[in-house]
């Protein structure tokens, strides 16, 4: 008898070893965490906490919203804030969110703006808000709606199964991520610019939870956020907080506007935020010997005489390093501190690029930029690179080392008109530029551009920079 219940005790360890496995590990949820107050999900704290912590909040929502309806956040606790490239949504007073449905409760009524999704339901509004960027674009089919509606008399939803002292972000995770350009421009920036005024004392929802990308930005999450990432499909029950931010912020193209809403940060200081998260040591490209990281595209626009090109740069005196490896690239803590040695970043239009925002000040940015690309090229990371406090050269290829020549004639549109195939359509466009084009780059003529980045980092001023 004994032998059995010694068995059977064996067996119910190894089971809930299996379920503690199972739940951490597929979902990034911690149940021992959730209640040992390690990075909790609820913070207990006294009632002059609370009442502190609350009274500062106010001016913290207004600053998410422009100037036109400050005044209607005030007198109804709500309010929508709308850009070209996002919606942000405030809640100023206590909400009580059901992550079953993703509903969040008001306790008053409050008027929709003509920039959402409002739908009559009986004598109330539902204010319905896609908490990604650029949720103005159709594409983003794979992102979970929110809403927004005012508190019904009676409702099981005005119990709370968890009370918190400090507000609550909402957002997604769907959308484009599993590109790191995507990840930075429409999660990890945004996500700074949303939270950072809260100094840490904000719970983050993320809807559409993607454990893999919670797993990849832990550092940048545990330091914008005292308390574990929320998935709301692990935890179904009603959150109550003392206030909401739906949505994020974003200023555009890996880039932050000071003087946009909130107010008062820039690429520079993200920058710096990163190198904390990250523990870099190196700041200032002063600081680092003539390094050069090649990025290199296996698929793609890939480099066609790799070798060649790497011959060229050791001769000019870099110490060059190829990273070939996506998976190499996708543990972003090693990675970032390699790049952060570096004092030459070089690759062809891509995502790749995006591991600028790593680089010392002062460093070099080159951008091989394919055929038809001029555009997304200089908006997507020259221009960023420029507001990093990086330096920015392009190589602009020619007809003769795009490996479309091989295939059309100097004459015909694809090589001669570019534009008139993005006029066709972006697909058509991207299919041609992004997803058929190689390059084959003239090692004389990129050896210019190279010389250029070697004088500009010996005349880098580390005190002007």
């Amino acid at each position: 008898m004994e032998g059995h219940l010694v068995c059977s005790a064996t067996q119910t360890i190894g089971l809930l070893a299996f379920i503690y496995l199972f739940y951490t590990q597929s979902f990034g949820f911690d149940p021992i965490k959730l209640f040992s107050g390690t990075r909790d999900l609820v913070k207990n704290a006294t009632m002059e906490e609370v009442g502190g912590l609350e009274d500062n909040l106010q001016p913290l929502f207004k600053s998410f919203i422009g100037d036109g309806d400050q005044q209607k956040l005030e007198t109804t606790g709500f309010a929508c804030d709308s850009t070209f490239y996002s919606l942000v949504c405030v809640a100023s007073n206590h909400v009580k969110i059901d992550t079953k449905t993703m509903e969040i409760y008001m306790p008053t009524r409050f008027n929709s703006t003509n920039d959402t999704n409002t739908l009559d339901k009986e004598e109330k509004k539902v204010v319905q808000v896609k908490p990604y960027p650029w949720s103005q674009i159709n594409l983003l089919k794979t992102v979970t709606s929110v809403k927004f509606l005012q508190q019904p008399p009676q409702t099981t939803t005005r119990f709370c199964n968890y009370n918190y002292t400090v507000p609550v972000v909402v957002f997604s995770s769907g959308g484009f991520a599993g590109n790191l350009f995507h990840e930075f421009n429409e999660i990890i920036i945004p996500l700074y610019i949303t939270s950072r005024l809260f100094k840490s004392r904000v719970q983050f929802i993320l809807v559409d939870y993607n454990p893999s990308l919670v797993k990849k930005y832990e550092r940048i999450f545990s330091s914008l956020s005292r308390y574990n990432v929320l998935n709301p499909m692990m935890n179904i029950s009603v959150h109550c907080f003392p206030g909401a931010v739906v949505g994020l912020k974003s200023h555009g193209f890996l880039r932050i506007n000071s003087s946009e809403v909130p107010k008062g940060n820039s690429m520079i200081e993200f920058r710096k935020f990163l190198g904390i998260a990250y523990g870099l040591k190196i700041t200032n490209v002063s600081n680092t010997a003539p390094r050069l990281l090649l990025v290199s595209r296996r698929k793609t626009r890939s480099f066609l005489n790799e070798d060649e090109l790497v011959d060229m740069m050791e001769e000019l005196g870099f110490d060059v390093v190829v990273v070939r490896s996506p998976k190499k690239m996708s543990n972003l803590e090693r990675f970032a501190k390699l790049v952060s040695t570096c004092s030459v970043l070089i690759g062809a239009h891509g995502a790749g690029l995006t591991n600028q925002v790593f680089l010392p000040t002062g460093a070099v940015v080159v951008q091989v930029v394919p055929l038809g690309l001029e555009w997304p090229s200089s908006v997507y990371f020259g221009e960023p690179a420029v507001r990093m406090g990086l330096h920015y050269l392009d190589y602009k290829i020619g007809p003769n080392e795009s490996s479309l020549i091989d295939m059309y004639a100097h004459d015909d549109p694809v090589i001669s008109d570019p534009g008139s195939v993005f006029a066709k359509g972006y697909y058509v466009g991207k299919e041609m530029y992004l997803d058929k084009q190689n390059i084959r780059v003239d090692v004389n003529r990129f050896k210019g551009t190279l010389v250029e980045a070697l004088t500009l980092l010996k005349n880098t001023n580390p005190l002007s920079t």
